[in-house]
């Protein structure tokens, strides 16, 4: 698919879909306050722990979509390109040390004690996690939608904690309808961290990943795995166009995080 093209299908599909949620949220919200009118959400402007998380997951179509949105708003794209590349060679140079992508959870928390922010982190006096989001009125989706309604303090810990279950809930299935949009246009969609997938998105090679449509054929689609495969091999070049190697390690560490998400979400 060629850039404009690209433009014109998911910008307006993206922005509706964030609209969507802002208003089933804004119910939602509502609606708990008024059942539960002694809890709230604590997220406020000043706490920036979520900001320093190794993982900050949006699909590729979204940071296509926010990537846009900063240059038509004057974000000079060397300058742009220069600040995400700097946080990714921090990131990556983290990975090489661990021997793995911080996928797991004791692995996330030991990226949180490098208080590495995200690149639009605006920091502010306080304590090491004080500041703002810089592009707050074109943050992604995840953004939004992670909420915790116990103290930030577990937040900066990486501990778990309480949050409003019904957002969480509204976002990941937006996002979810988000990714399939994007299998339609381009035959695969990818999820990844907001920092990591706007850095391949500046990237000759890592744009061209993004463009290139690899629907899987009436036969392939007869596989179990082909479509997840064929999302995978996107996130693997994205990777590879930040000079990258996906290793071993990595699809390991990878598939333990992923029996940690299901693990937590069983009923005890």
């Amino acid at each position: 698919m060629d850039y404009k093209s690209a433009v014109e299908k998911l910008i307006p599909y993206v922005l509706n879909k964030y609209d969507s949620y802002q208003k089933e949220a804004k119910l939602a919200v509502t609606n708990f306050s008024q059942k539960f009118p002694k809890e709230q959400i604590t997220c406020a402007k000043g706490c920036g722990a979520c900001c320093h998380f190794p993982m900050v997951p949006i699909t590729l179509g979204e940071a296509f979509v926010l990537l846009n949105r900063l240059l038509a708003e004057g974000y000079d794209l060397q300058t742009l390109a220069a600040k995400l590349f700097e946080y990714s060679s921090k990131y990556f140079d983290f990975a090489k040390d661990l021997g793995t992508l911080p996928f797991k959870d004791q692995d996330q928390k030991k990226f949180l004690n490098l208080k590495i922010p995200c690149p639009f982190f605006v920091k502010e006096e306080g304590n090491q996690f004080s500041g703002h989001c810089g592009i707050f009125t074109m943050r992604p989706l995840i953004c939004e939608f992670f909420n915790s309604l116990d103290s930030p303090a577990k937040c900066q810990l990486k501990q778990p904690h309480r949050s409003l279950e019904i957002t969480n809930e509204i976002g990941s299935n937006i996002q979810d309808e988000i990714r399939e949009y994007e299998k339609k246009l381009f035959g695969r969609s990818t999820i990844g961290h907001l920092p990591i997938l706007l850095a391949a998105l500046c990237t000759k090679d890592g744009l061209e990943s993004f463009l290139t449509e690899k629907h899987l054929t009436s036969e392939e689609i007869k596989d179990e795995y082909a479509d997840a495969v064929n999302d995978f091999s996107l996130y693997i070049e994205l990777l590879a166009s930040l000079g990258y190697q996906i290793s071993e390690k990595d699809i390991l560490a990878l598939e333990e995080a992923q029996s940690e998400i299901i693990k937590n979400c069983l009923p005890t």
